[in-house]
């Protein structure tokens, strides 16, 4: 980026029940240096356990139970970061980890952090860390609507007990997901390593500078993949008139709503000749970054859709009809 990003960064540590979300954080709680660490528990019952197993030394974890984040307790997520930015007089927090339920959808939680207007001037989108348990078969969390939403929302997957997993099972579970999400990094948990530190730690994958050809056509060019209903694709772009392809997107993450799972892009905005990073998990547009060009000598440009249950042909001619393109 060409600005430096002062707000707290908000980690995301989802994953479905019993994938080894909680095992996962304390390791890193008891190998890392936390101080600067905030920790955010969501449990839904009654009685909050998680949070024992986790607790923080310096008493920087907030319990958030009774409810879900992603539908029932958002409201106080919103107030529970607030008053750990405002109790942080020294300036010494630098970041925050929130482990949702193993039901979550992470989706609402981003759109608490970024359309609202108090909380996006102080935090920022951490990574979306998801934990993917390998005992579990492909045919048994493939039908599971939650999983899917966990997998197609990660910034990165971590594959949790796989020393008493198969290969062969591991070898399965990372084409399935890669199917759902092929934008997220890839580690297996190993108990000589602190797996999470290494995550946080790890740039994010640029997979998103799309290694398709445009073949010198100067049109967009799609490549897709299919698993299911679910589709993978790619549309190269050049430069974009950025007022069309914002109207175009907005509608179009409208009209599908749930069906489009995830977008990334890296697109040249022609009025400004910037490039743009943009990044949505549903229709939750995350606040758009502008990269410099000399990172980007290599990049190829144009957008990625994760969808369910839609025509991958249907993005495509919508996105011609707009006439976004300028190359």
């Amino acid at each position: 980026m060409t600005t430096s990003d002062v707000r707290i960064p908000v980690h995301i540590l989802t994953g479905f029940l019993g994938s080894g979300k909680t095992t996962l954080l304390r390791e890193y709680l008891q190998h890392d240096d936390t101080s600067q660490t905030a920790l955010i528990i969501n449990e839904v019952g009654d009685i909050g356990i998680d949070h024992h197993l986790t607790q923080h030394l310096d008493g920087g974890t907030v319990l958030l139970e009774n409810g879900c984040l992603c539908c029932q307790v958002r409201e106080d997520l919103k107030q529970t970061l607030l008053n750990l930015l405002s109790n942080d007089i020294n300036h010494s927090l630098r970041q925050i980890i929130i482990e949702t339920t193993g039901l979550a959808n992470p989706s609402p939680i981003l759109s608490t952090l970024f359309h609202d207007n108090e909380l996006a001037s102080k935090v920022r989108k951490g990574k979306i860390i998801a934990t993917i348990d390998t005992l579990e078969s492909v045919k048994n969390v493939e039908d599971i609507t939650e999983w899917s939403n966990q997998v197609s929302s990660a910034d990165t997957l971590i594959f949790t007990k796989a020393d008493e997993s198969s290969e062969e099972n591991c070898s399965l579970l990372k084409e399935k997901c890669r199917t759902i999400n092929p934008f997220a990094d890839h580690f297996i948990k190993a108990t000589s390593e602190n797996t999470l530190r290494l995550a946080l730690n790890t740039p994010l994958n640029s997979m998103l500078f799309l290694p398709f050809s445009t073949k010198g056509t100067g049109k967009p060019a799609l490549k897709q993949t299919s698993h299911s209903e679910i589709h993978t694709q790619a549309i190269l772009v050049g430069s974009v008139n950025w007022q069309r392809f914002s109207i175009w997107l907005s509608m179009l993450l409208y009209r599908y709503n749930d069906q489009i799972l995830r977008v990334k892009g890296l697109l040249l905005d022609a009025n400004t000749g910037n490039y743009v990073l943009l990044n949505a998990v549903r229709k939750v547009l995350a606040p758009l970054e502008i990269l410099d060009k000399e990172s980007l000598s290599s990049a190829k440009l144009g957008l990625v859709f994760i969808t369910r249950d839609i025509d991958p042909e249907d993005i495509t001619r919508s996105f011609n009809a707009f006439e976004i393109s300028l190359n």
